[in-house]
């Protein structure tokens, strides 16, 4: 049997329980004062039509007197890595899936048992609380999450996966998404029991291997075992939304610089280097362009990096407003920090990466950086990105709010 421990309204709950005085009051976690969206919302601000996703404007038009509490995301990450230390103790089986779930494969241990156990030390430790979900697979499990939420525990036999998975619609079901299930609801299929009339070979021709893998899912058949090593990193990578448009050149840079320094520390941190830039520029619009430029040699360095996002930001910027912008290396080597080469007019570039390293790991990430990055008025990650994970290549460690 497979657990899911899926955190209840996770950030919000975190805040209500820092602050006695939240408890009870709708509230919604945004990702910082200016240009941002809902993080998550308390269950009293979902029931008064608060959504994830909304601007803070239309939050506070649905619910007037919703709270908006700015993320505070080195405590949700500090409480996630504690969780998962917790897991971790009661079998090595446990793949964090995102920063407020995770699955685990118990074996021959009680699943109640352990999922009580779960429940009581979140609540105890934190004053939080989680649902658990318990089924043969990790689907079923993670589904089962969802009906007794919150703070609630619900185990699928394998002989009612069946029966279980036809009470919902395809669109509820884990994996199939929003445009997927749209794309059936037009085809006259709602339901499981749609699909599975509609038949596997149809669904193969149809969407190829996908249709195959769905095919199963609807009859609560899920391969995926729980990793609990984490899988190969094929990029190393940070965006940031700019706190007011980037109008010039010169300001673009500045957070280039900031980005590509970003990228570098990560790299140098966890022994990888790579040889192909991707820059992502997004307008005022969403309009979002990309493009990809090998920089010719394995790096890890900021400077190499910095300067290649230079000559792709010149190719792609066409003088609109600027939102965001990404920087992400790839092509990817492990166990190799690689700072230097033979074009470069300076010799000592690894003796001050390193003195960097050391002066940001003793006093804080961001206490030494390059000067033209204190023109940013928005410095160090601040978001927390889906791929984030408690250990190795993607945790990412935040600055103070």
């Amino acid at each position: 049997m497979i657990i899911c421990m899926d955190m209840d309204a996770f950030f919000a709950s975190v805040e209500q329980a820092a602050n006695p005085k939240l408890k009870g009051k709708p509230i919604a976690v945004i990702g910082a004062k200016e240009r941002t969206v809902v993080v998550t919302s308390s269950y009293e601000a979902r029931a008064k039509g608060v959504k994830t996703g909304m601007s803070k404007y239309e939050a506070q038009r649905v619910c007037p007197d919703v709270i908006l509490i700015c993320a505070h995301t080195r405590i949700y990450t500090y409480v996630s890595s504690e969780i998962v230390k917790f897991l971790k103790t009661i079998t090595p089986d446990v793949e964090v899936y995102s920063i407020d779930e995770a699955f685990l494969d118990i074996k021959d241990n009680d699943p109640v048992t352990v999922g009580y156990m779960i429940m009581s030390y979140v609540k105890k430790t934190f004053n939080i609380t989680c649902s658990i979900g318990i089924g043969p697979n990790k689907l079923i499990a993670k589904m089962a999450t969802e009906v007794n939420k919150p703070d609630g525990l619900y185990m699928v036999h394998k002989e009612d996966v069946l029966k279980f998975i036809d009470t919902f619609e395809l669109g509820d079901i884990w994996g199939i998404g929003r445009r997927l299930a749209k794309r059936f609801r037009s085809m006259g299929i709602f339901t499981p029991t749609d699909l599975r009339a509609f038949g596997r070979d149809r669904l193969e021709k149809m969407l190829g291997i996908g249709g195959i893998r769905l095919f199963q899912m609807v009859h609560g058949e899920y391969s995926d075992r729980v990793v609990s090593e984490e899988p190969p990193v094929k990029s190393i990578g940070h965006s940031m939304t700019l706190p007011v448009n980037g109008e010039t050149r010169e300001t673009a840079l500045n957070y280039l610089l900031q980005l590509s320094e970003m990228v570098s520390a990560r790299a140098r941190k966890n022994g990888f280097a790579g040889k192909t830039l991707h820059l992502v520029i997004r307008d005022t619009d969403m309009m979002s362009v990309s493009r990809q430029k090998g920089i010719g040699f394995f790096t890890s360095a900021t400077h190499h990096i910095y300067e290649t996002a230079i000559e792709l930001f010149d190719e792609l910027w066409d003088h609109r407003p600027i939102r965001l912008l990404g920087i992400s290396i790839g092509n990817l080597v492990g166990e190799s920090v690689i700072l230097t080469n033979i074009m470069d007019d300076f010799g000592k570039y690894p003796q001050l990466y390193d003195a960097i390293d050391k002066i940001n790991s003793k006093y804080g990430k961001t206490s030494i950086s390059y000067a033209s990055v204190l023109n940013c008025k928005r410095i160090g990650a601040k978001t927390i990105s889906p791929a984030w994970r408690p250990e190795g290549t993607r945790n990412v460690e935040f600055t103070p709010e």
